[in-house]
């Protein structure tokens, strides 16, 4: 992994790297003759080009040799790199940018959720009726004795999660599974518990998780408290071809949106293969990170002793995804949910598993909402670095982070701790939050998703749409509820912590390659980096609120120099 300096002095550095690169890549761009100016495979012309390159952060021409950006200029100085071979694109005026860099998303699930679950979400599904209807048409559909997976479901008009009796009713026949839209709760019929053999008084809580009980009768009710408690009664799997028909599609589905490279954060070892075979044949529309998700202190140690390092062209393990938390660990949480606010390990064994990852020299990757959740992660992180020298250079990340708590933000800046967010948050929860925490706890929703915070006090953001939890896989529905911090009704919260479009890009791009050590290969149109960009329909100049960036499209994504997408 790469070394990383202080903060000022890598800003320098990165100045001195790039003015270097560009140097050495295309000199003071003078005029030279054919014979000694290399062609290009493609060159760009006539557009405004936005390179997120603070030494050169806009051009009208870029050329692209080998799969890389070769130089940008304008179009005179672009023009020597044009032979009889060069594929010229004439952008008339249209923007480019790098290509878009999702930092947190599970992509082999977001297929296996649209191509194979019932789903679940709203407006179709808002209450136990609605719910029950799309399982009972998915049970005319199943023969009896099958499973029945629906994913998608946010809150009910009854205010609460329907019990196991609730949906026997609907699917008598038929063990179901419910994943809430966030993947973290779950609900499971009759049979479905029956089946797993847990419908019994003495059933114990799994390790991270919990069965809630009937008050009566000390039954579990069929609601499921975290990952190890829902897929306690039903995993479901996937066979290779499967994966890689999930994998493609929904890389397809980030690909028309701008996106070359997605980090994804929850992948099981034997499902990263799916990303491998499909790079081999040649069908990987975008670059794929990893983070294999482990559960516990033993399939952590068992996963760093056994697993393949693997580093192709596209794809690469880059390190271990685990969690603090489901619901938020806060330090103030309502009495009425602290049933729920379980951490997913005690803490000595939470920090044990950050000193094993970070011992086998990968990246931690911390699913970290609360205060409480963030503040145990950086502890960890801190303890298992020995120093913050070494915690800066080890770069380990955390996702979602979502509650202004300053002075963990400063510590986060201090340790150059990556944070990818989502701001989708804003639309999907805030809401309900606001319903269930109450006034007293209102400052805690107005300020979510701090992302004027966390820039004013340094720290490197990421950006990633987190489907198939959240409902939207565009970056620019992150980048729109970032710059308007509107709810689902229209509410706008705590404007002061509201960014511009381009500060928004730049955490879609730059802020997503660091995220992933990838900052010397993508996320910016340096010369020497790979050519990954996007041609826009619509002009990035006139976007000025969140619904202009919204209306964005991706005309065109290039991987490596390569149409991936066009319109």
């Amino acid at each position: 992994m790469p070394r990383s300096t202080s903060k000022r002095n890598r800003r320098s550095m990165l100045k001195l790297t790039a003015s270097a690169l560009v140097g050495a890549a295309v000199g003071d761009l003078r005029p030279v003759s054919a014979a000694q100016a290399p062609s290009a495979e493609l060159v760009l012309t006539g557009g405004k080009i936005l390179t997120m390159d603070d030494t050169k952060p806009r051009a009208e021409a870029l050329a692209v040799r080998d799969g890389r950006i070769h130089a940008s200029g304008s179009d005179a100085q672009i023009k020597q790199y044009v032979s009889d071979s060069t594929k010229v694109v004439e952008l008339a005026g249209r923007h480019v940018t790098p290509g878009l860099i999702d930092g947190h998303s599970h992509v082999i699930g977001f297929g296996q959720m649209q191509l194979k679950y019932v789903l679940l979400r709203p407006p179709k599904v808002t209450s136990f009726d609605t719910l029950n209807n799309e399982l009972a048409k998915a049970a005319q559909e199943t023969p009896a004795g099958e499973w029945i997976v629906g994913r998608g479901f946010t809150e009910f008009s009854e205010g609460r999660f329907p019990r196991r009796w609730e949906l026997d009713d609907a699917t008598p026949n038929h063990p179901v599974l419910i994943i809430h839209w966030g993947g973290q709760f779950g609900v499971a019929n009759s049979m479905a518990l029956r089946q797993a053999n847990l419908l019994r008084k003495d059933v114990k809580n799994p390790y991270g998780g919990m069965y809630l009980r009937d008050r009566l009768t000390g039954l579990p009710d069929g609601v499921l408290i975290h990952y190890p408690a829902i897929y306690s009664v039903h995993q479901p799997t996937l066979d290779m071809d499967e994966r890689m028909e999930c994998a493609a599609w929904g890389l397809e589905q980030f690909a028309r949106q701008g996106v070359t490279c997605v980090h994804d954060n929850f992948c099981h070892p034997q499902y990263a293969a799916a990303y491998v075979r499909l790079e081999q044949t040649g069908k990987l529309p975008c670059r794929v990170r990893i983070y294999p998700y482990v559960k516990n202190l033993e399939m952590c140690k068992l996963l760093v002793e056994k697993i393949r390092r693997y580093r192709g062209p596209l794809v690469r393990l880059q390190g271990v995804k685990l969690a603090v938390d489901g619901y938020a660990l806060m330090y103030d949480v309502p009495a009425q949910h602290r049933h729920m606010a379980v951490p997913m390990h005690p803490q000595p064994l939470f920090n044990q598993i950050i000193a094993t990852i970070h011992n086998a020299d990968l990246q931690a990757d911390v699913h970290a909402v609360g205060d409480k959740g963030v503040d145990w992660t950086l502890d960890a992180f801190a303890k298992a670095a020995g120093s913050t020298a070494e915690c800066r250079r080890r770069r380990h990340r955390i996702e979602h982070f979502l509650f202004r708590k300053e002075d963990t933000i400063r510590r986060t800046a201090e340790l150059e701790v990556p944070v990818c967010i989502q701001p989708n948050f804003i639309e999907v929860r805030a809401e309900d939050m606001l319903r269930k925490l109450g006034a007293s706890r209102r400052q805690l929703v107005e300020t979510m998703v701090p992302v004027q915070t966390f820039n004013r006090e340094g720290v490197r953001l990421a950006y990633g749409a987190d489907v198939p939890a959240f409902p939207s896989h565009s970056p620019m529905d992150s980048i729109r509820s970032a710059m308007d911090r509107t709810t689902a009704r229209r509410r706008r919260l705590d404007t002061s912590e509201a960014i511009s479009f381009s500060e928004a890009l730049r955490h879609h791009t730059v802020g997503g390659a660091y995220a992933a050590f990838d900052e010397d290969e993508i996320g910016s149109l340096t010369p020497g980096k790979q050519a990954d960009f996007v041609i826009w329909k619509g002009d990035l100049d006139d976007v000025r609120t969140g619904q202009d960036a919204a209306s964005l499209e991706a005309e065109a994504t290039y991987l490596a120099g390569r149409p991936v997408y066009q319109s």
